[in-house]
């Protein structure tokens, strides 16, 4: 691998970087009731950013088990249990874990208002710093979870990732939340409602990954930028592989630049699909509201 090509700021996506896709919802995860909750569950009704083992099963004075269950053990739930695996397996020098609900770019920890100590705690802020400013002119929330939303989140993903898997990076980013939106709309809060909208979001994000893994992997020490696989392999959502050979294509530049808009196309695809997966589900329940009140005005109408 040629680390002296990243630190003179060559980004190469198709041959550099290997990014994996892991979307995870079950059908009853969106609900919304009486069109005014949302919130993001399995279907046994466990968060499972609350489902991973650092600090887990704390409670704090404001704890409500309808919005953050954390199971009944670390690791109960066999999403997090997928997850956990791909993290020893993956080796990932840099894990997002994607939400909505604000604009932020946070690092760990969620489950104190603190960031760790030392020299890898100033690479990560120092990381999501410069994709702030270069891509969203410092208008992006910087810090930890627990210092920055308000309020201390036990057992997340991003702090399990830190300080058990050792992964190098890891991140938690809010890249959707509309502040003026009626707490009584839940949808509006969370996600873009016009093509305008949803179109700057996307994009938007999109190029915020480009810049994290060039940024990223510019920051990191010359020791830890090392790859567990091949390096010519591109993995895309579903798990599916697509063979990046680049050494038997002519023309090497028109190879990285083939690399650079199929990983722009894979980004896209990922945010489109978390935005609309989300309407659908949302749809689907509250059609089943309206099929359910309709019925139930029938049987009063024979009666």
């Amino acid at each position: 691998m040629d680390v002296s090509a990243l630190k003179q700021g060559r980004f190469v996506i198709g041959e550099m970087v290997i990014v994996f896709f892991l979307k995870i919802h079950h059908v009853k995860q969106f609900m919304c009731q009486l069109f005014n909750l949302f919130f993001l569950h399995t279907g046994r009704g466990v968060d499972l950013n609350r489902n991973w083992s650092v600090d887990w099963g704390k409670k704090e004075k404001d704890y409500n088990p309808f919005e953050e269950d954390p199971g009944t053990a670390p690791f109960s739930e066999p999403e997090a249990q997928i997850m956990q695996e791909l993290s020893k397996s993956f080796k990932p020098h840099i894990w997002v874990n994607v939400h909505s609900g604000m604009e932020a770019l946070f690092m760990p920890y969620d489950h104190k208002n603190t960031t760790p100590d030392g020299a890898p705690s100033h690479l990560m802020r120092s990381v999501l710093e410069n994709v702030n400013h270069r891509n969203f002119q410092d208008s992006c929330l910087v810090g930890s979870g627990g210092g920055a939303v308000g309020y201390l989140a036990h057992g997340t993903t991003t702090d399990y990732l830190y300080d058990i898997a050792k992964v190098p990076m890891p991140f938690t980013f809010e890249i959707y939340g509309d502040e003026k939106a009626s707490t009584d709309d839940c949808f509006k809060m969370f996600n873009p409602v016009d093509k305008i909208t949803f179109d700057r979001v996307i994009n938007k994000w999109c190029m915020a990954f480009l810049i994290l893994f060039e940024e990223g992997l510019r920051t990191l020490p010359d020791d830890q930028v090392v790859s567990q696989g091949a390096l010519d392999n591109w993995v895309p959502m579903g798990g599916e592989i697509l063979e990046r050979n680049m050494d038997q294509k002519s023309g090497g530049e028109n190879g990285k630049l083939e690399g650079l808009d199929l990983g722009m196309q894979e980004l896209k695809t990922y945010f489109r699909l978390f935005m609309l997966s989300t309407f659908l589900l949302m749809f689907m329940f509250c059609s089943r509201i309206s099929k359910n009140r309709s019925r139930d005005s029938d049987e009063q109408s024979t009666a």
